[in-house]
């Protein structure tokens, strides 16, 4: 069952100097493998990077608070590295790349 809000959410925030571009995915309650939504998310902040060059890409890592806060902490960091992971597989550059996982302690809707 996938849980929307936050709960199990990376967003990934492309920036340029003119202005940022988000991408979300959602990921399966308690898993850090990409949903088929998530693949395509991903190929298409892919695809937007390889075309735009920005020079950061951020991809933040959200939880709530339903799980223990060192659970919900590592499955963050998981799953930000998990979209990462796949990003360079298609082609982006790692330095460009920024990972934050946020956990319980900063949900990103309250």
């Amino acid at each position: 069952m996938t849980r929307l809000g936050f709960i199990a959410l990376s967003a990934l925030s492309i920036s340029t100097p003119a202005h940022a571009h988000q991408f979300v995915a959602f990921f399966d309650y308690g898993r850090a493998e990409l949903s088929q939504n998530g693949y395509r998310m991903v190929r298409d902040a892919a695809a937007y990077i390889l075309r735009d060059k920005p020079s950061r890409v951020v991809i933040n890592a959200h939880m709530d608070t339903a799980e223990a806060a060192a659970f919900s902490d590592e499955l963050s960091h998981m799953r930000a590295q998990v979209v990462a992971t796949e990003l360079v597989a298609l082609g982006v550059a790692p330095p460009v790349i920024e990972r934050n996982g946020h956990g319980a302690t900063e949900p990103a809707k309250n």
